[in-house]
């Protein structure tokens, strides 16, 4: 069987039948920009849930195996940011994982160091996920 290059479909302007679909070049513009719309309000709700996770770990109020679920967070926004147009707070996220990675493997809970830089890393993640 032969590989198809694109096709315009019928007449009208703008659509391409790839893979037995017809797509619009202008509705699939719209719906990208509502994908990262949508992605851009929930992000700082995100952060928020983030953040207080943080401080309750910080204040043991969890135990500290919660903490993966900050990694995984963390590592979520990283991968998704530039996806959705915001490169920032995958730079932010990318950061904060790593940082976090460092704390988890040692295992005990954070210092006050580590508690200061990790706050840090999240006030960053919460101002880039305000960049729109």
């Amino acid at each position: 069987m032969r590989h198809r290059a694109d096709v315009r479909c019928s007449s009208s302007s703008g659509r391409f039948l790839r893979e037995g679909l017809c797509v619009n070049e202008s509705e699939l513009a719209r719906t990208i920009n509502k994908l990262r719309a949508d992605y851009a309000e929930q992000l700082p709700v995100t952060v928020a849930q983030m953040e207080e996770l943080w401080r309750r770990l910080v204040h043991a109020e969890l135990p500290l195996a919660k903490l993966a679920d900050l990694v995984r967070m963390a590592h979520s926004i990283s991968g998704s940011g530039a996806t959705f147009g915001l490169p920032g707070a995958s730079q932010a996220a990318r950061e904060l994982e790593s940082h976090l990675d460092q704390i988890s493997a040692v295992g005990c809970p954070p210092g006050a160091a580590e508690q200061e830089a990790v706050s840090a890393l999240l006030a960053a993640l919460r101002q880039a996920a305000l960049q729109r």
